[in-house]
């Protein structure tokens, strides 16, 4: 496994090196420590380990979510090398990339300036989505009951038709149980006649022996 802190690569070039056999949550833990220690939390890592090809080399990519929800997209080289990085699906460059500790506080660094825009965005989305809502009140209100409706509908047919379905079931283990106790009854009863018979055979036999 290479040294994740810093390795020439082999177009003599220094990088910041990962193992690229693990392009992993596992495997980016330097990266996440080391981002975490420049004040910027991951909180969701998403790294399938698969590789693909670019340009003739196989490359990885993981993606690294924080906690204003940006996102910082990595991208490993199949000598390990950290090669391209985007923040929020921009390609960004990362100055003295040469170890793990430079690149997280270059892209930390990037992260932090970005917040407040990133986050001015969102806000502005949403309320984008809540003046649209409002553009036809009455007619994406009654769209959206109606909808609800059916759902709930819908709903209650699964619902009755599953505990109909159950009814029956039970029903018939109730019917076959009814049966068995009356087999079992009349077994009994059977079984209770022959013993009174074989009493009075032996009592018979009992008498006879004795006269």
């Amino acid at each position: 496994m290479p040294n994740s802190h810093s390795l020439h690569s082999s177009n003599g070039q220094k990088y910041a090196q990962l193992d690229f056999a693990q392009v992993t949550e596992k495997g980016l833990k330097p990266l996440i420590d080391a981002l975490t220690k420049q004040g910027v939390t991951v909180e969701n890592v998403e790294a399938s380990n698969r590789a693909t090809k670019k340009d003739g080399v196989g490359v990885k990519q993981a993606v690294l979510r924080f906690q204003d929800q940006q996102q910082v997209t990595v991208q490993v080289n199949d000598s390990g090398d950290l090669v391209g990085f985007k923040l929020n699906g921009k390609s960004i460059g990362v100055q003295h990339a040469d170890t793990i500790t430079k690149v997280a506080s270059s892209l930390a660094g990037a992260v932090k300036q970005n917040s407040q825009k990133f986050t001015d965005g969102l806000a502005k989305k949403a309320a984008k989505v809540v003046d649209t809502s409002n553009t036809r009140p009455a007619v994406k209100s009654n769209v959206q009951r109606l909808k609800e409706a059916k759902t709930r509908r819908d709903a209650l047919s699964s619902s009755v038709s599953e505990m109909s379905s159950t009814n029956t079931r039970l029903q018939s283990q109730v019917s076959s149980l009814t049966q068995g106790i009356e087999a079992q009854k009349t077994r009994l009863s059977t079984a209770q006649g022959v013993t009174v018979q074989l009493k009075e055979q032996l009592k018979a036999l009992e008498a006879s022996n004795a006269a």
